[in-house]
C-alpha cells in the first residue's frame, strides 16, 4: 500500500500533474488495511474464529488487489490524460470484466461447498466447535474445484487481447503517448492478476466467513481456526 500511495503520487501528481485524489486514495485505504486488522484481532483476541480470520485475511488480500486493479489499471482510465473516447471504454470495460469475474468466482464457489465433498474435508466437528484446518481446507478447495468448476479462460484472454488495440489507439491519438504507454502497458497486464486476486477475495469471503457464519447459526456451534 505504501508503495501504490507513492507511485500515485509521484506519477500522477508530480509527473502527469492530475488530481491528488490518487495519493489521497491510498493513503486512506492503507490506513484502513492496517487499523481494521488490528481492530478485528483486538475485538476477536483469544478465540480462533475463523470469520476473524478471514476478515483479516480479506485485508491481506485486498492491498495486492488495490495495487494491481485499482491502482494499477482503474487509477489509468481515471486521472490519466486520455481522449474520452479511450478512457470509458477501458475503465467501463474494466469494471464489467472484474464485475464478471467475481460473479463466476462467487458462482463456482458455492458450487465447490454445495456440491463436492470440500465442507466435509475442511471442517472437522469436535463436538463443542468446528475446526477448520487452514492448509487442509485449501487442499481439499483446490482439489474439488478444479475438478467441478474451473474458472473459465476467456476472461484472461480478454484482458491481454485489448492491450495491443489501445497501444496502437494511443500511439495514433494521444499526445502524451510516452507517459501513458508505461502506465497502460502496466494497466493491461495488472488486469489478469487483479482478477485472479478479487476471484481469491470472493472465496475466502464466501469459504471463511459467511460458511462458518451459516454453521453457527444452524448447529450453533462457533467455527475456529486449527492451532
Amino acid at each position: 500500500m505504501l508503495a501504490a500511495t507513492v507511485c500515485a503520487y509521484v506519477i500522477y501528481v508530480v509527473e502527469l500533474a492530475a488530481s491528488s485524489w490518487t495519493w489521497k486514495i491510498g493513503l486512506l485505504v492503507m490506513l484502513l488495511c492496517i487499523c481494521g486488522p488490528l481492530a478485528v484481532s483486538f475485538t476477536n483476541r483469544g478465540t480462533n474464529s475463523l470469520k476473524a480470520f478471514g476478515v483479516v485475511t480479506m485485508f491481506g488480500l485486498f492491498v495486492a488487489y488495490f495495487f494491481f486493479g485499482i491502482f494499477g489499471y482503474f487509477y489509468y482510465f481515471v486521472f490519466a490524460p486520455m481522449p474520452a473516447y479511450i478512457r470509458w471504454p477501458g475503465l467501463l470495460g474494466g469494471i464489467a470484466l472484474t464485475a464478471c469475474w467475481m460473479l463466476l468466482a462467487r458462482k463456482s464457489v458455492l458450487h465447490t461447498i454445495a456440491r463436492t465433498r470440500f465442507v466435509a474435508q475442511a471442517f472437522v466437528d469436535n463436538g463443542d466447535e468446528i475446526v477448520y484446518d487452514v492448509q487442509r481446507g485449501m487442499k481439499a478447495y483446490e482439489r474439488f474445484n478444479k475438478e467441478r468448476s474451473p474458472f473459465p479462460r476467456i476472461f484472461m484472454y480478454l484482458s491481454m487481447g485489448i492491450a495491443p488495440f489501445y497501444l496502437i489507439l494511443s500511439r495514433l491519438l494521444s499526445e502524451n503517448f510516452g507517459a501513458n504507454g508505461v502506465l497502460l502497458f502496466v494497466a493491461i497486464l495488472g488486469m489478469p492478476v487483479s482478477l485472479w486476486f478479487a476471484g481469491v477475495l470472493v472465496r475466502t469471503w464466501l469459504v471463511m466467513i459467511a460458511l462458518p457464519a451459516k454453521m453457527t447459526k444452524e448447529q450453533g456451534k462457533a467455527v475456529v481456526v486449527s492451532d
